[in-house]
This record gives C-alpha cells, sequence and structure tokens, in this order.
C-alpha cells in the first residue's frame, strides 16, 4: 500500500468554474481530512493553451511513514 495519493480535478475554464473547481477541492480534502489523511501539497494550475484548470492534491495516508 503507498503512502501517498496524489489526485488531479480538471475542469474547462469558463466563468464560474474557478469557483467551483475551489469548492470541489475543498470538499475532497475536508473528506480525505476526515479519513485521518494529512495534506502535503495543493496546487492550482491553469492551461493557457488548452484553457483548461487543474488542482493537483497529494494527502498522506494515516499510519504510514
Amino acid at each position: 500500500m503507498k503512502a501517498v495519493e496524489k489526485f488531479m480535478i480538471g475542469r474547462a475554464s469558463t466563468k464560474n468554474s474557478s469557483k467551483a473547481i475551489r469548492k470541489e477541492t475543498e470538499v475532497l480534502a475536508n473528506a480525505k481530512h476526515h479519513k485521518g489523511h494529512r495534506l502535503i501539497d495543493l496546487d492550482f494550475d491553469l492551461a493557457h493553451s488548452a484553457y483548461y484548470i487543474y488542482t493537483f492534491v497529494t494527502t498522506k495516508r494515516p499510519n504510514t511513514y
């Protein structure tokens, strides 16, 4: 079993997409936190050529080194 989990959330860039992706990322981070995971890294990225917003979330599983 791996100690680190990585998640990617992508959404096409529209008028309210930044709010939507922030909310979706917050829900994911809170759900993982309630399961005992620790947040290692959270990064938002904008792909200018494709007009997509990406979120990368890295968490550490509980009771792992």
